[in-house]
């Protein structure tokens, strides 16, 4: 069995940074015959933090299924994966005429695209959740007035502790996750029985720079520098960064657009440019919706042989 892929480097416009991900495109024939074994010594093959089989759609589909994996675990959802998958989409209509939604275990994602800036923005799955439980700030000189750091998940089955900095020498310093690798699937710091106790709890570490000064009031943006150390550095999490600007907005309240702009994998030299929009109630006491945008450049062809 052999299957194509093409590898970007998604949250960037430029080759060699940005954090790589690499499509995995299925014909229709090989779906069945494709197992979750393979898929799973597939990615562990790449390596990448993740990869994505894209399926091909039938006919008359604006849908297209793809499936996420770690060089460890299936995905319900990831971020830059998705971005990346839309963006080669996009870039594909040949392949992919019709198709302006995704659908992975997390459920159904509607993309837009914009061919003049190259970025693909996606209305992601949410169910947020702030857990009960919140861990000890691991560095107490640098916790910017946060002694406990929060767990919070942005869909059942992804969860992150979001541990504040004081300033980017802080965050530069950073070179150990809130939670062991070991224990990061163990669930202990989820809320029991609340169906949000599944799946994975990373780390995600932040520093606040308050509002982009270079736009003007009516476009306000909040710009974050972030960092993910899991069992190794990711440089790009649209996920947590997702998880993140949810939370910041929950806990200021208020109504309307809250807009955010993530920098990430800067210290690694892959340099991630994130964008978050998080759309509250009416109520100002919940989120109606959460946007996720970022471009991606293909970098390599190739194929691969199964079995």
């Amino acid at each position: 069995m052999q299957l194509q892929f093409t590898t970007l480097d998604v949250f960037t416009q430029s080759r060699y940074v940005g954090n790589p991900l690499a499509v995995i495109r299925v014909p229709a024939s090989l779906r069945n015959e494709l197992t979750e074994e393979q898929k799973q010594k597939i990615a562990r093959e790449f390596n990448y933090s993740e990869i994505t089989f894209l399926h091909e759609p039938a006919e008359s589909e604006d849908v297209a299924d793809f499936d996420i994996f770690t060089p460890s675990a299936r995905m319900s959802f990831a971020g830059h994966p998705t971005i990346g998958t839309a963006v080669y989409v996009a870039q594909h209509k040949d392949a992919y005429p019709q198709i302006n939604k995704l659908r992975t275990v997390a459920g159904l994602i509607p993309f837009a695209y914009d061919a003049d800036t190259g970025r693909a923005a996606v209305a992601i799955p949410h169910d947020v959740h702030v857990h009960r439980a919140r861990l000890a700030h691991p560095f107490p000189s640098n916790k910017a007035n946060k002694s406990t750091v929060p767990i919070v998940s942005i869909v059942k089955g992804m969860a992150f502790g979001l541990a504040q900095l004081v300033d980017l020498d802080a965050l530069g310093a950073v070179s150990t996750p809130l939670i062991p690798p070991a224990d990061r699937y163990k669930r202990e710091f989820l809320d029991a029985g609340s169906g949000w106790d599944v799946g994975y709890t990373g780390s995600f570490y932040y520093v606040d720079l308050g509002v982009d000064p270079d736009l003007p009031s009516s476009d306000s943006v909040r710009l974050l520098r972030t960092r993910s150390i899991p069992l190794h550095e990711d440089p790009g999490t649209g996920s947590a960064s997702a998880a993140l600007c949810c939370y910041i907005a929950l806990s200021e309240g208020g109504k309307g657009l809250k807009k955010f702009h993530l920098t990430q994998g800067v210290e690694m030299g892959r340099r991630c440019d994130i964008f978050v929009a998080v759309r509250m109630r009416e109520d100002g006491k919940g989120i109606e919706d959460v946007q996720l945008s970022g471009t991606a450049v293909e970098v390599m062809e190739g194929s691969l042989t199964v079995g």
